[in-house]
């Protein structure tokens, strides 16, 4: 059974963080787990890997795949092959996880149906994030908001052990 979870939220949120901390987690229960992140940037032809790029701190954190898609480009990376890109999420999920992971990590493509962690620091980014589809938490990462991590590990903890499957 394949659990997919999306992590999104506006620029700055916290949601590489957020990522991390849910790979260290589901590692640590030994989870096998794929990575897919939307490359944002507006108006960039190349996607660069400098070793501080989100995608490749998945990677030290113990994803076992790690992909980023941007534009006409999607960057595979994986510790023993790479595959051919195309840009649909579906067709990525579909064609280009090629782990068998139990999980498959999502950061952004707001707009597709998976279960979802939604993460703002104000209030109107709240409110226009509270209408995307399939909410299972809104987490306010805001620095005064200093329990995130607590709410988060019991979170994933719960979604886990939840035997629905999501693909």
């Amino acid at each position: 059974m394949v659990k997919i979870l999306q992590v999104t939220g506006y620029k700055k949120s916290g949601k590489t963080t957020t990522m991390n901390t849910i790979i260290r987690l589901l590692k640590s229960k030994g989870l096998k787990v794929a990575v897919i992140k939307h490359h944002g940037d507006k108006g960039v032809q190349d996607i660069d890997i400098p070793k501080r790029r989100d995608h490749i701190t998945y990677m030290d954190n113990g994803a076992d795949e790690s992909i980023v898609q941007g534009h006409q480009y999607i960057h595979k990376l994986l510790k023993f092959a790479d595959e051919e890109a195309v840009n649909s999420l579906e067709h990525i999920i579909a064609h280009e996880v090629t782990t068998n992971p139990d999980v498959i990590l999502i950061e952004g493509f707001k707009y597709a149906t998976y279960d979802k962690i939604v993460l703002f620091n104000n209030d109107d980014d709240k409110k226009e994030l509270m209408n995307l589809s399939n909410i299972q938490l809104m987490l306010d990462t805001s620095e005064e908001h200093n329990r995130s991590n607590e709410i988060l590990e019991a979170f994933i903890n719960k979604w886990v052990d939840d035997t629905r499957e999501t693909i």
